[in-house]
């Protein structure tokens, strides 16, 4: 094995650095003193769904496509998968080059596409479907492979979903162990889950900076038991690799405390850029909302209930049918509406000319008015201490350029460092300061975790300035291979002893064919839609 990486998704450096030197993370504090350590940038926002293809591609969102959960436009949306990453990735560009590669439950996987070895895709799977490849991949095994969990967090029920996430993570080293060892690839990575699921929970039961925080709660410990388990699990894996291994462990973002939820759809409306229709029946739905006709509203009661998950055994007909007793995006007036937002990070689009269904901005001095008017009244956002909100603005033209620029959000927020993040659809309720309707303490954070360990990495290198770009590029150079002109990410030279190919190698053309684009059934796409949900993704 020449490549041996362990995502661990959320890793907070600043959690890993503290517990593997109070030597509660043996297997991780041996790799970091034996290496090169230290923050890995993420995307903005720092989201999984853009971050891990960014990983693979060695390209930001505007380069392959992929900027949100969901592809979406004027309010309408459909959950991407594989297929919407529109550049290659890592796996097939060495698959291509004859190298053999493993991949196991890498988020933005499925459908898997063939490779030189095989894969199991990951967080986006729908349950039941085929997600393997070679599709008997899994023939032998008697155990039953999942990919999430299957405990659906609210507050209460912290014990339940601790046990399922070790299982989890359990089930995830049986079947890593067993493959690798089996096929023996040069390339090898394992992607692990558990630590974002746990540290979106349980974040207020770690930080004695947390509002919620209570001193002496019996969950204090819960997040580092689950680091815990998995620094086990790594321990497994380097039992596999060869003395010329390089092993990389990263993560796609960091991890830091979440205060609350912005609607700011609520926050447009409220200040003229977003207009909703003028019929007799939206505005009584208007009216309604305001004063507490609300999703978040149904939830609470479908939670004392204890029929949270019921929601996701219904069609998405009938349950687009039963949302639109609510406010939605099918009640905004279009002709006059400026921008709206949409994702879960803070995301903001322009209704603009040409691009969307509707719009009515056009590019050019309009755009630009239309920018300022969103950003003045971001700057009218307080926390509930009196704090102004809003940290930074970032707009989309100060971001990497590429082929699928015009595709993403026009601006991207950061409310208070993201102690704030925003709803992702139109509203939680009718308030523009809400919180997060099944009760995370926990968001990302730009900042994720890297560590490189292997015979060609010098030791004790502090890492700085590294992004979730550089490390296709990186391990491309590592395996002996050129590396691709049109990648955003360039070579980590300085952690590395030596070169491996010549430096006029290092800027190729290379053209792989895309998959076709695959439209998920609407069982799978309603099943996905609600696991989103469910982690706090979609609303």
């Amino acid at each position: 094995m020449n490549i041996l990486i362990i995502g661990i998704d959320g890793a907070s450096p600043d959690l890993i650095g503290r517990w593997a030197a109070a030597g509660r993370l043996p297997n991780l504090s041996r790799l970091i003193d034996g290496g090169a350590w230290g923050p890995l940038e993420s995307t903005i926002p720092p989201m999984t769904s853009p971050a891990w293809p960014s990983f693979a591609t060695g390209r930001f969102p505007a380069g392959h496509g992929v900027f949100d959960f969901v592809s979406a436009r004027a309010g309408h949306f459909n959950v991407v998968n594989a297929t919407a990453i529109r550049a290659p990735t890592l796996w097939e560009i060495l698959s291509m080059h004859g190298r053999r590669v493993g991949v196991i439950n890498v988020p933005v996987t499925y459908p898997p596409r063939p490779v030189n070895g095989f894969m199991l895709t990951g967080l986006l799977s729908p349950n039941g479907a085929q997600i393997s490849y070679p599709a008997n991949l899994l023939a032998p095994f008697a155990e039953r492979y999942r990919v999430m969990p299957t405990v659906q967090y609210k507050p209460g029920c912290e014990h339940a979903l601790l046990a399922d996430l070790h299982d989890l993570i359990d089930i995830r080293t049986r079947f890593a162990v067993r493959l690798l060892a089996q096929h023996r690839p040069d390339f090898a990575m394992v992607h692990f889950l558990a630590t974002d699921i746990a540290q979106h929970a349980l974040w207020r039961f770690i930080d004695p900076d947390h509002p919620e925080y209570t001193p002496d709660n019996p969950f204090r410990d819960a997040v580092l038991e689950v680091y815990r388990h998995i620094d086990a699990a790594i321990g497994q894996l380097l039992a596999l690799i060869d003395d010329d291994t390089t092993v990389l462990v990263m993560s796609d973002h960091g991890f830091g405390p979440l205060h609350g939820v912005i609607n700011l759809n609520m926050l447009l409306w409220q200040e003229g850029l977003l207009h909703i229709k003028r019929d007799p029946l939206t505005r009584l739905r208007a009216w309604m909302f305001r004063r507490g006709l609300t999703p978040s509203t149904a939830y609470r009661w479908l939670e004392r209930l204890d029929m949270q998950n019921l929601v996701a055994r219904v069609s998405k007909s009938t349950r687009n049918a039963v949302f639109n007793k609510f406010m939605s995006f099918d009640d905004i007036d279009w002709s006059k509406t400026v921008a709206y937002s949409l994702g879960h990070m803070g995301q903001i689009y322009i209704n603009v000319q040409g691009r969307e269904p509707q719009g009515i901005v056009a590019r050019g001095t309009d755009y630009e008015r239309a920018c300022a008017r969103v950003i003045d009244a971001l700057r009218t956002l307080r926390t509930p201490d009196g704090r102004p909100m809003l940290e930074r603005v970032v707009q989309a033209h100060e971001l990497p350029a590429g082929p699928y620029a015009d595709q993403g959000p026009d601006l991207h927020v950061v409310l208070d460092g993201y102690r704030y993040i925003s709803c992702p659809l139109f509203a939680a309720d009718g308030h523009v300061l809400s919180r997060q309707i099944r009760g995370d303490s926990g968001s990302h954070r730009q900042n994720g975790l890297l560590i490189a360990w292997g015979p060609r990495v010098r030791t004790t290198v502090a890492v700085a300035g590294a992004r979730i770009v550089d490390l296709a590029p990186t391990v491309l150079y590592l395996m002996g291979l050129s590396i691709p002109a049109d990648m955003d990410g360039r070579v980590l030279d300085e952690l590395l002893i030596a070169p491996s190919i010549d430096p006029a190698q290092r800027a190729v053309d290379l053209e792989l064919p895309l998959a076709e684009r695959y439209v998920m059934p609407e069982e799978e796409e309603t099943e996905i839609a609600m696991r989103l949900k469910g982690l706090g993704y979609l609303g």
